[in-house]
């Protein structure tokens, strides 16, 4: 507790104000929420998202192959990249704005846990009744990684019903069980420990690091062997193609 207790203390909460740039990503809204990386959502370098991804418990190959890739220039071909060409601070250095992980044919996919899709809307801010179902999802007060698993299967049964032009491959489908593998592995800490719903409420709900509910940034960091088990297992529970039912 006395680690939580510095941080939150080094790093207050402060929600977004008028013009600040934010992501469809809660975490990455949280850091900014924290002034962890800029308050601002503007001007991010590649040095200080890694730095603030090690804050919570992020390993270091897992932080460069996610925040090497953010940087690349974007190529609307290829999927790659979040950074416009020549798109840097005063120094001359690679710089990205938060909104910008957003931006079409790339990262961001539909299917969210807590946005709506492209098509449909807003697909930046959180969409209180998704975030609600979201929440609401367990039968206990926490969700275990099968949880995880079924309710992007229960998302993705949704969107195809309700859009029309739903953009969901298998590769986003990978993506997205990838994101709620991260949840698992840095506010659940692994693959068999619970995930609270308290802790996703603050996550969510407020876009803040769960401080004050008692989460402590874990000791051994999330690695790359850890988080594909958690891919692994989400994907099963979360599939909705029978081939890949395994």
């Amino acid at each position: 507790m006395a680690l939580s207790s510095h941080l939150a203390k080094k790093h207050e909460y402060h929600p977004a104000g008028a013009g600040d740039l934010r992501s469809p990503c809660p975490v990455l809204n949280a850091l900014a929420n924290h002034g962890i990386i800029s308050r601002d959502g503007r001007n991010i370098t590649a040095n200080q998202l890694k730095d603030a991804l090690k804050h919570i418990g992020v390993g270091i190959d897992i932080r460069l192959g996610l925040v090497n890739s953010a940087y690349a220039v974007h190529d609307e071909h290829s999927h790659r990249g979040l950074r416009n060409p020549e798109q840097v601070n005063d120094s001359g250095i690679p710089v990205l704005n938060l909104d910008q992980t957003g931006r079409p044919h790339a990262i961001e996919h539909d299917v969210s846990l807590s946005r709506e899709d492209r098509a449909l809307g807003d697909c930046i801010s959180p969409h209180p009744g998704l975030v609600e179902g979201f929440l609401r999802y367990p039968q206990q007060d926490f969700f275990t990684v099968s949880d995880l698993g079924r309710f992007r299967k229960k998302r993705y049964m949704e969107q195809n019903v309700k859009n029309k032009n739903l953009d969901f491959s298998y590769r986003a489908h990978i993506v997205a069980c990838a994101e709620a593998a991260l949840f698992q592995g840095v506010f659940g800490e692994g693959v068999f420990r619970r995930l609270p719903v308290k802790y996703m409420k603050a996550v969510f709900q407020e876009e803040r690091l769960p401080f004050n509910e008692g989460w402590t940034p874990r000791w051994f960091p999330l690695m790359v062997p850890e988080l594909a088990m958690l891919v692994i297992i989400i994907l099963y529970f979360a599939s909705y193609f029978d081939l890949f039912r395994f």
